[in-house]
Parts: C-alpha cells; structure tokens; sequence
C-alpha cells in the first residue's frame, strides 16, 4: 500500500501497515512549504492583558505629502506653526487559532515510527503555512492606489492594463521587475483609469531598498522557470554572497531579492476568463506589512487517560494586514 492512515481520534483502530514488523522507523517526508513572508513582515508581542495593538506610522514627511509649511524669515515676527497631522495607526487584534493529532496509546505501543513526533512535524508545518498564507493575502489585498489617495502600485504584463486585457505572452520579464523597482522609489503615485496609467494628486513616500530593508519580489513557481530561462535576468543577476539569503531566494537582480513561494496569489481566470497567472508582489521589507502575536505558537503533548490516547496541540494568536501601502507594488502577469 502507498498510503498510511492519518493519525484521526480514534482508540479503536490504527493502520496495520504501521506494526513493528519490517518497517522502517523513519518516514519519507512530503516536500514541505516554507515560511517565506514572514521574512519581511515586522512583528509585534502583545503584552498579557491586551487585546488590541496599535501600531503607530508616518503616512509621510511634509515634504512628500505636499504639506504647506510656513517659514518664517523676518526677524522679530512669530513662528508659524504647522499642523502634524501625518501621523496613523494600524490596529490590529490578534485572532485564536488551534490544531491538534490525537493518538492512541495502542498506536503508540505497536508502531515502530515515532508517530508523536511526526504529528509535531505536521502540525508545526501546518501553522508556519497558515500565517505565510495570512501575510502573503494581506499584501494582495493591499488597497491600491486612486486619483486622490496613495496605495499599492499596480503593473501588468506586455501591453495590458487590467487582469481581464492580460494575453497569454504577457510575462514576467526583466524590464518589469526594474519598472516595479521605480515605481517604489519615485515619489508619484500613478493609478488606472479606464485603462490609462495616470498621475494621482496624492504624491507617495520614495522608498529606498537598504541592507535591514531590502526590496523584495514575490513570484510563483512559473515566473521563476520565465526568469531562470531569460538570458537577460541571468546574466545580471547576484547568486549568493555575503548577506543573508531568504528562504527561496533565487537571486539578486538591480537589488532586488527575487523569492519563489508557492503562496503567492494565483488566479485562473484572467484574460477574460481562462487565463492561468500570478500577482507578484514587490514590497519594502519591515513596513509593507504587519504581524501582531497575542501568542506564539506553542505545542503541548499531554495524555488524555480517559480516551487512552496522547493529544498533540497547537494554538497561536495572531493578526496580520498591509501597513505603508505605497511600499507595495503589484506585478501582474500571465504564466506563459
């Protein structure tokens, strides 16, 4: 048999297949997913005895917003002072979250696999997957930006201008990633309408990749085989050296980290209904994005003697959304 049953609360059966005979007492693991965005995000502890955490930001200098700020030249007159008033916070109240394997003590006795420390194994996998599923949708769900507010930037693949005008051939390609780049760094805010690319009223923040903040790009596993296959991304880009390399990182290009993470938003129905792709993202580390813990993971093993089986749980708290939407950008492409 191929398949191995999964460890259910139950005390009135466990899989044959698993007894002390002739099996060996490790298992072949399933390829795992990997944190990746947690890497960027910037994470807050709740004390004890708190249920919401404020998390207060800049929305900008007065230089960038546009902010009238008199200055005073003429000796002997008053100073006038200006109105701060570029200052937000972000809220955010951390959810309760709970997973558990229950065993039975017979299942522990007869199988030679050390079945609790697989279910720690998958439990912890599980946990790790569900927030880098959290921080990845908030990213995507960033609110982009209009004609009179600042939000995440928004490009397409080839010549499109929404999801629905995206063409098979409309790819990722090195071109994008260095246009995504400058719409980080500039200080105008542009915005769709009606299919055009036009200039908002509201100006942005220019956000700079540096070594504690880096610029990030988030591309599915399909952007990656169109990067690797480009001759144009490969000879520019960095492999390894001396910083730190994220979890799936797969280079360096114009600065910028390029990770591969299969949790980053796929759709199916674009280019007017069949169109396979990815919204990519690229994202300053440390402000994009929030995550606030109410409690860490935390796995407990205890037996349960009544139902004569060991329970394995998992709980963690937490909340997690989009922080300086202006260090967002949306890259938006078809798989091929």
């Amino acid at each position: 048999m191929r398949t191995i049953q999964e460890l259910a609360d139950t005390t009135t059966s466990h899989n044959t297949d698993l007894l002390a005979k002739r099996w060996l007492n490790t298992i072949v693991d399933s390829a795992k997913k990997k944190m990746f965005f947690l890497d960027i995000v910037s994470q807050y502890d709740m004390p004890p005895g708190t249920q919401s955490i404020v998390i207060p930001y800049r929305k900008g200098y007065f230089s960038t917003l546009g902010t009238s700020v008199t200055d005073t030249t003429t000796e002997g007159n008053s100073v006038t002072f200006t109105t701060m008033n570029n200052l937000e916070g972000l809220t955010l109240t951390p959810s309760p979250h709970a997973y558990g394997v229950a065993i039975s003590n017979n299942a522990v006795r007869t199988t030679a696999v050390n079945l609790i420390q697989a279910a720690r194994e998958e439990l912890t996998d599980y946990w790790a997957d569900v927030v880098d599923k959290a921080i990845a949708a908030a990213i995507n769900g960033a609110p982009v930006a209009t004609s009179s507010a600042k939000g995440a930037s928004e490009l397409f693949g080839g010549d499109a201008s929404s999801t629905s005008t995206l063409e098979s051939g409309d790819i990722l390609t090195p071109s994008l990633i260095v246009k995504a780049k400058s719409r980080l760094q500039g200080t105008t805010m542009y915005y769709w309408d009606s299919g055009s690319e036009s200039k908002s009223s509201q100006s942005k923040a220019p956000w700079f990749s540096e070594p504690d903040s880096p610029f990030v790009m988030y591309i599915g596993p399909e952007q990656e085989y169109v990067l690797l296959t480009d001759s144009q991304f490969t000879n520019a880009a960095e492999y390894g050296g001396n910083e730190i390399v994220l979890n799936g990182e797969i280079g360096k290009y114009q600065g910028v980290k390029i990770i591969t993470s299969v949790n980053t938003t796929s759709a199916t129905n674009w280019g007017g209904g069949s169109l396979a792709g990815h919204n990519c993202y690229m994202v300053k580390a440390r402000v994009s994005a929030a995550l606030a813990w109410g409690q860490r993971p935390r796995l407990r093993i205890f037996e349960y003697p009544s139902d004569l089986e060991t329970r394995i749980i998992l709980e963690q708290a937490y909340a997690t959304d989009s922080l300086h939407n202006d260090s967002i950008c949306h890259v938006k492409v078809a798989d091929e």
